[in-house]
């Protein structure tokens, strides 16, 4: 899915906030567009997504949504957590928390915060996002949101993001070198009751797929574990790589676990 991103200001910005747009515009190799009256005209005929940059964090723009930087469902896991309830996703992970989580599909970052976290100041995460709009998102978020949580503030600020696509980083990983590798991909089957309220993220993510030589390259970087998030029914699960696949009845989503210790 290919989508054509542009990178302007909104109407009330500083002079400040252009330059750093423009500046954004060429780091990402997006295209500039001069803003107009309204984002619409903005956008012509020669894109379907912005990056506004503004006084506050950036934003993506579609005539459908607008997506910005927000804890989202982090938010409530959190607190359910510092209140004795199990996250499940955590559930999977080693029973430690001096460990080295990678995300690598940071998205929206929600589970890169929760991993961030649990693990605290013992662990790290670090996090990878290929598509230039949403990595330019999640930074400016990372470094800049606020909230009156202090613990998911310091949680935010520790979590390492770059650029990247999760095939040539783990390309280039050294074997052995990380303990959880997770994967959070586009669904090709988006869950019904969101796919409307998404559009802007939508338009603007990467749509890599899992294949088994990528998962085998996953296996050879990762000490402990890889876990996918998935459909419940997606067919990946049916590769015999998966030594767990956690799903639920009534949730619409799984998680496939891999283990890698002892995997040569």
């Amino acid at each position: 899915m290919n989508h054509h991103i542009g990178v302007t200001i909104s109407l009330d910005a500083s002079e400040e906030v252009r330059q750093k747009a423009m500046m954004a515009a060429n780091i990402l190799h997006l295209p500039w567009k001069e803003r107009k009256a309204t984002l619409g005209e903005t956008c012509a005929s020669d894109c379907d997504c912005l990056l506004i940059y503004t006084k506050q964090l950036p934003e993506i723009w579609t005539k459908d949504s607008i997506y910005r930087f927000h804890l989202g469902t982090a938010e409530l896991r959190i607190k359910q957590m510092k209140r004795g309830v199990q996250d499940r996703l955590l559930a999977l992970l080693p029973p430690r928390k001096d460990i080295v989580i990678v995300d690598a599909t940071f998205g929206a970052g929600r589970d890169a915060t929760v991993f961030s976290w649990y693990v605290g100041n013992a662990g790290k995460v670090i996090s990878l996002e290929k598509s230039a709009a949403l990595w330019a998102i999640g930074k400016e978020g990372l470094a800049q949101f606020s909230d009156s949580d202090k613990d998911v503030i310091e949680a935010l600020r520790r979590i390492e993001l770059y650029h990247y696509d999760f095939v040539s980083w783990l390309l280039k990983a050294q074997s052995k070198s990380v303990d959880v590798i997770y994967f959070d991909t586009m669904f090709k089957h988006p869950v019904k009751r969101n796919a409307n309220h998404i559009e802007a993220f939508r338009k603007s993510a990467c749509y890599d797929t899992l294949q088994e030589s990528i998962l085998l390259e996953a296996c050879r970087v990762a000490r402990e574990c890889i876990i996918v998030k998935e459909r419940s029914f997606s067919p990946l699960f049916k590769n015999e790589l998966f030594t767990k696949i956690d799903s639920k009845r009534g949730q619409s989503t799984a998680y496939g676990v891999i283990t890698c210790k002892n995997r040569k």
